[in-house]
């Protein structure tokens, strides 16, 4: 399937229950259907420019190119940057109770890096929806939709994250990372431009990223998903 429309990176595989199921799943059991919705080995790819800006210093500006892999037990992606360097991740579908996950960094990386726009792998595959449950926040909204809130924990034990889902169809809206000990989120992230498919993919058209002094946009242009291979 090829779309104009773009894609959520990892939003490929966010397949949820119906929305009065989601409401009322218990936050683990919610954060499950999130994470292992794939029934079948499937791929998806996607192409998108980067806009980086931060105080005091020139604007950068970037291609990405973006490709998943599921089968249903992992999830890997590789993510292309200016056509020159190449990340990869790997993610392993584990319990909400615990995560698994492997970074690869180009052997010899060119600058501008993935990291001097602001963004690391993990945004770009949501693998952040892969860390370790925590526990559910009070109920918040995000742009006017109501949501449920969960905090989730990196598997290293150095940084948690909120995360804004729609409470009636799941799609996460926003999240918040926070450094272990600090009261204040260090890094924010909004999608937008979310789109669902008849067949429960979800699909979003750009991604915010901001922090102290900088904020970084990426746009999509491009999608394709392919099921059943």
């Amino acid at each position: 399937m090829k779309s104009s429309l773009l894609l959520s990176l990892t939003a490929l595989c966010l397949l949820l229950a119906s929305p009065f199921q989601a409401q009322e799943l218990p936050p683990r059991e919610f954060l499950e259907r999130l994470r292992a919705p794939l029934c079948q080995d499937a791929w998806g790819e996607a192409t998108g420019r980067l806009i980086h800006k931060r105080k005091g210093q020139p604007t950068l500006e970037g291609t990405l190119g973006v490709r998943v892999t599921f089968t249903p037990t992992v999830m890997y992606a590789q993510l292309t940057l200016n056509e020159t360097n190449f990340y990869g991740l790997e993610i392993t579908l584990a319990t909400a109770d615990q995560s698994a996950q492997h970074l690869d960094l180009p052997e010899q990386e060119t600058k501008p890096s993935l990291f001097d726009y602001g963004v690391r792998p993990s945004d770009l595959s949501f693998a952040f929806l892969f860390w370790d449950f925590v526990q559910e926040l009070p109920r918040s909204s995000s742009r006017w939709q109501d949501c449920r809130v969960l905090k989730l924990a990196s598997p290293d034990g150095t940084e948690t994250v909120d995360v804004w889902f729609q409470a009636e169809q799941g799609f996460p809206m926003e999240a918040k990372w926070y450094r272990k000990g600090e009261a204040q989120p260090w890094r924010t992230l909004i999608m937008k431009g979310a789109k669902r498919f008849s067949n429960g993919l979800w699909f979003v058209k750009e991604m915010q990223l901001a922090g102290d002094q900088w904020k970084t946009s990426v746009k999509f242009d491009f999608a394709e998903k392919t099921e059943g291979l």
